[in-house]
């Protein structure tokens, strides 16, 4: 008697599962997650770690560059995806193909994908592009816009009919705050034609609920990792891009007024004035651990301390001139800044060649506020910077 009524208290828990089961909503997401390459030789990609290419959330993210050596034979490159569950992929002329599979394509131009949800509502198109490693010496921020489904400016590069995505800034960390403006914006008063501003902001309720009341305004070349955003700031910003060249110094223009309270991370007031952070920092970005070639980024954490690094240029804060009227009408000063190797540290021109070092230029508006200490009100704006090499 008791065996047949555990039977029928099993039988009906399998019922009820199985109605479950059925019952459970298609999924709605439509994303691609990974995307990843086969390494297929030593002139291909620039980075080893490009083999799985973690795509973010963010909007910006949509456009997905990967770096490949100039020489790279793009007539025929099957990239292989993982996506949300249950979605699917089609090339942009409708062709539907196994994601894990790949299908070989013609990548000398940038190739669009389109992922559909399991439920088939949702569709988000994707531009993927192979784009052989370019050295930018010279940067106007002539070219921002808003991605599709953002309200926060992204700034990129062109060199010919190609567009590289090479610089990154917080602003996609700061949707979460559910505030409208945005710390780093394109302004229209540059030296000439436009201009990047950055401005330390409040992050609200949401950014003092986890002791990140500000969000300094920055701009860097490199990448930002929004899902470390708010768990691990500092992690979430990931510096540098390939480069080949011998940097002697970092010049360019810049206006700065701060912001009139100083606060730290539990937002109380502290002594003290707010300054920008300028700088360039080069740094060997593989190590060979056995036979193995690891690729390494520096973060926030690291960035200037490194053992990796090279070479380092920085504005010094005795240097800075600030303003205390409308930064649009304020006076743009010159900023000249040397690059020093690390004493005991040398760049060997063969990895230089190889590109087997990465530079990063880095802007903020307030120099500590990776550590949520800074001015809310604090704007560094810039233009017109240039790297001088050898």
């Amino acid at each position: 008697m008791k065996l047949n009524k555990a039977l029928l208290v099993l039988s009906w828990a399998l019922l009820c599962l199985a109605s479950c089961i059925k019952e459970e909503a298609p999924n709605a997401e439509a994303d691609i997650e990974y995307v990843m390459i086969d390494d297929i030789g030593q002139n291909f990609l620039v980075r080893k770690n490009d083999t799985i290419v973690e795509v973010s959330t963010d909007p910006a993210a949509s456009n997905i560059s990967i770096l490949v050596h100039p020489e790279a034979d793009l007539t025929s490159v099957t990239p292989r995806f993982r996506l949300t569950e249950g979605a699917v992929i089609a090339t942009a002329g409708g062709m539907q193909f196994d994601p894990s599979k790949g299908i070989p394509l013609d990548f000398s131009s940038p190739q669009t994908f389109v992922v559909t949800s399991e439920d088939g509502k949702w569709h988000k198109e994707y531009v993927l592009s192979f784009k052989p490693v370019a050295v930018f010496t010279k940067f106007s921020f002539e070219h921002a816009e808003k991605p599709s489904g953002a309200e926060y400016f992204h700034f990129f590069e062109v060199s010919g009919v190609r567009r590289y995505d090479i610089w990154a800034t917080g602003n996609p960390g700061y949707q979460f705050c559910g505030l409208k403006t945005y710390p780093t914006v394109s302004d229209d008063f540059g030296v000439e034609g436009k201009c990047v501003s950055m401005r330390t902001a409040t992050t609200g309720g949401f950014g003092l609920s986890l002791k990140m009341p500000i969000a300094s305004g920055n701009m860097f070349i490199g990448s930002f990792d929004v899902k470390n955003a708010t768990t691990a700031p500092l992690q979430a910003t990931r510096f540098g891009s390939p480069f080949n060249k011998v940097p002697k110094r970092l010049t360019g223009w810049y206006k700065y007024s701060p912001g009139d309270v100083m606060t730290d991370e539990k937002g109380d007031f502290v002594e003290g004035v707010d300054r920008p952070d300028i700088y360039m920092v080069m740094y060997r970005n593989s190590v060979m651990e056995g036979d193995v070639e690891k690729s390494i980024t520096l973060d926030g954490a690291d960035v200037l301390t490194s053992e990796h690094i090279v070479g380092l240029a920085r504005i010094r804060p005795e240097n800075i001139v600030t303003t205390d009227e409308d930064i649009r009408f304020a006076p743009w000063q010159r900023f000249e800044l040397n690059f020093e190797t690390v004493p005991g540290r040398e760049i060997d021109r063969t990895v230089l060649e190889n590109f087997g070092y990465s530079l990063a230029v880095v802007f903020s508006s307030s120099v500590d506020g990776a550590y949520f200490l800074g001015a809310v009100g604090s704007t560094l704006c810039i233009d017109e910077v240039e790297i001088e090499c050898e």
